[in-house]
């Protein structure tokens, strides 16, 4: 039997790529990001993330990962947003929407590889994590859901 992801968007998805850039949103950087990488995922999907990366016009203040339930020592998705934790604090008690995209890669990757470049890095979105992700292919892209009422 064949499982089919299944996502709860309140946005339409659009099969090809319509990106509008940042300046169109008039500084609704959510918008954009959900806009620009949910609704168009399927242009990114199977491609490198480095791909989202170069489209990306938001610096990644923020990024986290973690282990898989069923596999500990690894990790297949990777969490950005163009507000830091305290931005991102702020417009959640706002009810507003943060916009944290969770990218799902096609393969695992080592969380103490992920974990040494956080320690070396302080937690900072570099370079190395450039590189370390970009060469990632993608498997979908969804966003932390808050439900806001």
């Amino acid at each position: 039997m064949v499982q089919k992801s299944v996502f709860t968007q309140s946005i339409e998805v659009q099969t090809d790529e319509k990106y509008k850039f940042l300046a169109t949103y008039q500084s609704d950087t959510s918008r954009y990001m959900l806009e620009n990488f949910v609704t168009t995922q399927a242009f990114y999907k199977q491609k490198a993330v480095s791909t989202l990366l170069n489209k990306l016009e938001a610096p990644i203040k923020y990024f986290s990962y973690g282990p898989d339930t069923d596999d500990q020592k690894h990790t297949t998705h990777l969490t950005i947003a163009a507000y830091n934790y305290t931005q991102i604090e702020k417009k959640v008690n706002r009810k507003i929407e943060p916009a944290l995209l969770v990218i799902y890669l096609t393969k695992p990757i080592p969380l103490a590889h992920v974990d040494q470049l956080m320690r070396k890095n302080k937690s900072s979105w570099t370079k190395d994590e450039v590189n370390l992700f970009g060469n990632q292919i993608i498997d979908h892209i969804d966003y932390l859901h808050y439900k806001f009422k």
